[in-house]
């Protein structure tokens, strides 16, 4: 499942695609059975498919190529960091299962999460921290990768008190503040912060273009990893601290947004898919800013917040890189490391679009219909999120066919 000749194991990209269909089919009942209006079990269920399942596997799966390929380093205890993922995944069924069937058994799925997030994060750091013996740009890059593990972790173990706590293995009062904090620790500062710095690099084969303002960088990173965790004590109890956090990251992700739409504005080629993917996703995270600031100032928009900033900004963006570097990753496997085919040729161009309107429609629907209490916004955004994964499915399927067969002389990157 997990095998080395991969530089990105196909196995967590697989899994991750499949919590991201789980995840709107979880809408779709959510919408028919009418249960949309609390943060109870289903919805908890819903965020840890999307957040853990989809999000963090992802995640996980590409830093094993972008670890030492970004900090110059060679991996150290690599089969740990690849086979933790294994155990990941199967923490995640069996949290999130738990949470729909069982919910006092929570906590044994996020037992599992919490100790192979610990293995992987024992490998990375072992492996990153070779690179501050190397140049000034290596350490940067390790620092701000091992930021994000701390991250991910800090975010993990504040997930396995609140399971233990909804399990009945705690009673701490402390534990009843943290949900909030846990939440946009992971959604801003493991996930966000992550793709705010990967993207650095990820864009550029996407769009041929990069940035012309590499100040920005270091704001967008300072300013997210400063204001997330002043965030996230704020939600916690200090809540003087809640609304400078909220602040700072917002300041962060609108300098991220000025300068990736920078950058698509001057994207050498044709606007592909992948492309309306980023500039999709940088929309919705300015529209998750506007929902964020509401829920903070009083209004109840909470589910729909959390909606927009998972789904719209961070899958979308997910999506982006699924149809660019999933696809390489596919073309690698299957012909070759040092193959250099185009994505774009061996995807078919009207699912691409297809797949996109429809993530896009099922977005604005389901946010809408948690905005206004409407169940039946919420079932159309589902079947609708359903119809871009499978057109997205399809699409792979389709790449995955050409990709086998013998190359002739085609363009090349």
């Amino acid at each position: 499942m997990f095998s080395r000749r991969h530089w990105v194991p196909p196995g967590a990209l697989i899994f991750a695609q499949l919590s991201h269909g789980a995840s709107w089919l979880l809408l779709l009942w959510a919408g028919l059975t009418g249960s949309i209006s609390a943060i109870g079990f289903p919805a908890i269920a819903w965020i840890h498919t999307i957040a853990l399942g989809s999000g963090t596997t992802a995640a996980a799966g590409v830093l094993l190529h972008v670890i030492p390929r970004f900090s110059d380093v060679r991996w150290k205890a690599e089969n740990l960091a690849r086979y933790s993922l294994f155990f990941f995944c199967a923490g995640v069924v069996i949290f999130v299962s738990a949470l729909l069937l069982r919910p006092n058994l929570a906590v044994f799925g996020a037992g599992v999460i919490v100790l192979a997030l610990l293995a992987y994060a024992a490998a990375a750091i072992a492996t990153l921290a070779q690179a501050f013996r190397g140049e000034r740009t290596e350490r940067a890059i390790a620092r701000a990768l091992l930021i994000t593990l701390l991250l991910l972790l800090v975010t993990a173990l504040l997930g396995f008190a609140l399971s233990a706590w909804i399990s009945g293995y705690a009673a701490a009062a402390w534990i009843a503040a943290l949900p909030a904090a846990h939440g946009n620790l992971g959604m801003l500062g493991w996930l966000s912060l992550l793709i705010f710095g990967v993207s650095v690099r990820t864009v550029r084969p996407i769009t041929g273009a990069r940035s012309q303002f590499p100040v920005a960088h270091i704001i967008v990173g300072s300013f997210t990893l400063i204001g997330v965790v002043l965030l996230a004590i704020g939600l916690a109890g200090v809540s003087a601290l809640v609304w400078p956090g909220a602040i700072l990251f917002a300041c962060a992700s609108l300098v991220y947004a000025f300068d990736l739409l920078d950058v698509l504005r001057r994207a050498i080629g044709p606007f592909t898919a992948p492309r309306a993917f980023l500039l999709a996703a940088v929309l919705w995270l300015l529209c998750a800013l506007v929902l964020g600031a509401g829920t903070l100032n009083g209004h109840p928009w909470q589910l729909a917040y959390g909606f927009v900033l998972i789904t719209g900004w961070l899958v979308q963006m997910i999506n982006a890189h699924i149809y660019h570097i999933g696809v390489r990753v596919m073309l690698t496997a299957y012909r070759g490391e040092d193959d250099e085919t185009r994505p774009q040729t061996v995807l078919d161009d009207r699912l691409s679009w297809i797949s996109f309107a429809a993530f896009q429609l099922a977005v604005a629907s389901v946010a809408v219909g948690l905005l206004v209490q409407n169940a039946n916004a919420v079932s159309v955004g589902g079947a609708l999120g359903a119809a871009g994964w499978f057109s997205m499915m399809a699409n792979l399927a389709v790449a995955r066919s050409r990709a086998m067969q013998p190359q002739p002389n085609i363009s090349l990157l």
